[in-house]
């Protein structure tokens, strides 16, 4: 015959489970957040092109570079990392039939990129753009490169800001470059008529100087380009961990968190011209965000088109398969469908937001 079990016994049992849960919980929370992997293999991504095959399987990830610990240190990085991307300018100028040429707009160095033809939707748009390099590198004619695959698809001029850079100049200037050469390029236009773009950092900029804009009581643009942008600069977002070892890009320990830091030397990320996700996003333009599945700044690009949507902004997020950070821009030297695809997505959202 099974015997009762006294209320008081009960009483102790649970009070001891209480007791135990608790202790458990705070030395393994229930949702720690945290997996371990252990090693994987993962295999070439299918339904890609060929061509996008060949260069993804050629991709090699870097070693972990650590920053600079002097701003002479950080300028000579800064040159070596420049001298071949500019190299890549000149190329691809050439390949697609381009041409740019440098002009100082507002006080501010630019280049203005004009394609091999000019097409009729937007030969009297105003294209502004704000270069990548994670905020310290691609400057000068290495700027150009992105300019020129937009040039290349929508055939319309391009206005590349060559805006300052860390180390010397760090934070707010590269967006007060952009301002700047904003007020002065739509003076006397309709801004709804003008966008604005960039990839990565260039992507972070041209969402914070949209902000900017906004906050300064200016016209903003009719639409926007954020390709693959850097959102968040003080946190680790998911994929940053999840795609370590996938995307050429590296890893943000290291050299890309060193940028980050000589980005904003008051370590302030909460600033939303700092980490624009944060941002007052109400009547922001429409805006178009490009990733891919195997970017790091997936979980980046994710976040701002989810907080555009919650400000009930028009944004359009578009994630190609297979693809790591930029490389819906490998078509600027070679021929690759899924790059003139991400062209004609640009151009057809252009085309629905843009005044004529």
């Amino acid at each position: 015959m099974k015997k009762k079990i006294s209320s008081a016994t009960l009483f102790i049992i649970s009070a001891t489970l209480i007791v135990t849960i608790s202790v458990y919980a705070q030395e393994f929370p229930p949702f720690p957040g945290v997996k371990t992997m252990g090693e994987r293999i993962v295999p070439a991504p299918v339904g890609l092109s060929s061509e996008l095959g060949a260069i993804i399987a050629n991709h090699q990830i870097p070693p972990v570079i650590s920053p600079p610990a002097t701003q002479e240190g950080w300028l000579e990085l800064q040159a070596q990392w420049d001298a071949p991307f500019a190299e890549m300018s000149q190329d691809a100028a050439k390949r697609i039939g381009a041409t740019y040429e440098a002009k100082e707009i507002a006080g501010v160095p630019c280049y203005v990129v004009t394609p091999n033809e000019i097409g009729e939707r937007f030969k009297d748009s105003i294209f502004v753009h704000l270069h990548g390099g994670a905020f310290v590198f691609g400057g000068g004619e290495a700027a150009v490169r992105e300019a020129l695959w937009i040039a290349d698809g929508l055939k319309a001029r391009v206005i590349s800001v060559d805006y300052r850079r860390p180390p010397t100049h760090p934070f707010p200037a590269a967006i007060d470059d952009g301002v700047a050469v904003w007020k002065e390029v739509i003076q006397g236009k309709d801004g709804s008529a003008a966008a604005l773009f960039g990839t990565s950092a260039g992507g972070n900029l041209t969402l914070a100087t949209t902000l900017k804009l906004k906050e300064l009581g200016l016209p903003l643009p009719g639409a926007l380009f954020a390709g693959t942008p850097a959102t968040d600069l003080g946190k680790t977002t998911d994929t940053w961990f999840t795609l370590q070892g996938l995307d050429p890009l590296g890893q943000r320990e290291g050299l890309i968190k060193g940028t980050f830091d000589v980005y904003v030397p008051s370590g302030d990320f909460s600033n939303p011209l700092v980490s624009p996700v944060y941002g007052d996003l109400k009547g922001f333009p429409p805006t178009i965000l490009i990733s891919g599945t195997r970017d790091l700044l997936l979980s980046d690009t994710v976040r701002m088109h989810r907080a555009l949507r919650e400000a009930d902004v028009e944004a359009q997020l578009h994630v190609y398969d297979g693809q790591s950070h930029g490389d819906y821009m490998q078509g600027l030297l070679h021929t690759v469908p899924e790059s003139i695809d991400a062209q004609k997505e640009i151009f057809q959202f252009f085309d629905n937001y843009l005044k004529p």
